[in-house]
């Protein structure tokens, strides 16, 4: 499983991306994971 390690600029530009939501369903949901994903928990 892939690692990321997002940056405090990049997490904010992503939590303002999603709160705002004038963008596809798509790109909201990547950037929800990508969120999700940095927070470095598993779902198991």
């Amino acid at each position: 499983m892939l690692t990321i390690n997002l940056e405090d600029h990049e997490v904010n530009f992503l939590l303002d991306f999603v709160r705002k939501g004038h963008k596809s369903a798509r790109e909201i949901t990547r950037a929800r994971v990508l969120l999700l994903s940095n927070q470095h928990k598993t779902g198991t």
